[in-house]
């Protein structure tokens, strides 16, 4: 099994854990840690700890601090990254963890660059194409900074569809509606929120009415469609039959940064084996809460470092 996982923002991570934080004062913490992170990096962690060495992470990674964050990368046996040079700084995410309220809070810094991203883009491409060459699938996760065109998701998820890929988008929005006007993802992965915002107007559905509606939309693009929820169980269907997996019960939280994305790991990983949805749909889940449990953003075991 081998899985190209793309991700257009890429994030240097501090994760800083305090006994208790409290807002409009000093908190201080002696524990924290840095680590190469995203929506598709967070995913190929959790990959590559199930199956070790099956994930390959190709991203943009902005110059300025480019080698800060590649040292990072280098210090997980979990990543594998290939990277494409831009203009400007990968950006920056602080994670804040109150263990003893159970709580996750997370700032982000983007520091793209204007300029030309013609040729980075091309670059991109071209490293997207010879590395699906080797790859079973294709899981394509997170945002697409505005500096990129807007056609990017849709043309990266076009070159895995037509190689006769399996592809996984986990992103939302007009990047998602453009790239169902060139190719159908053979899974959509997205939470709730984003489900109603992306196909609905952003008005929000009662569950069964959401359960419809995922149903219809799995039966209308003849895929796979996955939608999560947190806590709530996890609502799906394939070619329009309707599948739910309740939510594991977790004894303690500690970081819910990437639960989607190790949710999105699992998945993909159990659908390549086998090819069963309520399988993928429960491995998907056991993925999630063990991230949970971890300070690692995308993580199923604890950090070695």
């Amino acid at each position: 099994m081998h899985i190209l996982c793309v991700c257009l923002s890429a994030t240097i991570q501090r994760t800083l854990v305090f006994d208790s934080f409290s807002p409009n004062a000093v908190n201080r913490t002696h524990t924290w840690r840095e680590d190469a992170s995203g929506k598709a990096l967070n995913a190929a962690r959790v990959l590559n700890q199930l199956a070790p060495g099956c994930a390959h992470v190709l991203c943009p990674v902005g110059r300025t601090n480019a080698d800060h964050f590649l040292r990072l990368a280098a210090k997980d046996p979990a990543l594998q990254i290939t990277p494409v040079y831009t203009d400007g700084a990968t950006r920056e995410c602080w994670t804040l963890l109150d263990p003893a309220h159970q709580t996750t809070t997370e700032v982000i810094a983007d520091e793209s660059a204007a300029g030309d991203y013609a040729d980075a883009e091309q670059a991109l491409l071209a490293a997207t194409k010879d590395l699906l060459a080797s790859a079973d699938a294709l899981l394509f996760a997170g945002s697409r900074p505005p500096q990129w065109s807007e056609q990017l998701c849709a043309r990266i998820c076009a070159l895995a569809a037509s190689a006769g890929k399996i592809v996984l988008a986990d992103f939302r929005g007009a990047e998602l509606l453009q790239t169902l006007n060139i190719c159908t993802p053979h899974i959509i992965k997205i939470n709730e929120a984003e489900f109603c915002q992306t196909f609905h107007g952003g008005r929000a559905l009662a569950e069964s009415a959401l359960h419809e509606a995922v149903a219809a939309k799995s039966a209308a693009l003849k895929n796979i469609v996955v939608v999560t929820r947190g806590k709530n169980d996890t609502l799906a269907a394939q070619d329009g039959t309707p599948f739910r997996c309740p939510a594991e019960a977790i004894p303690a939280t500690i970081n819910t940064t990437a639960c989607g994305d190790s949710f999105a790991a699992g998945f993909l990983y159990d659908y390549l084996r086998g090819g069963d949805i309520p399988s993928a749909l429960q491995t998907g889940t056991h993925c999630a809460a063990l991230n949970a449990q971890n300070i690692v953003p995308g993580a199923i075991v604890a950090p070695q470092n």
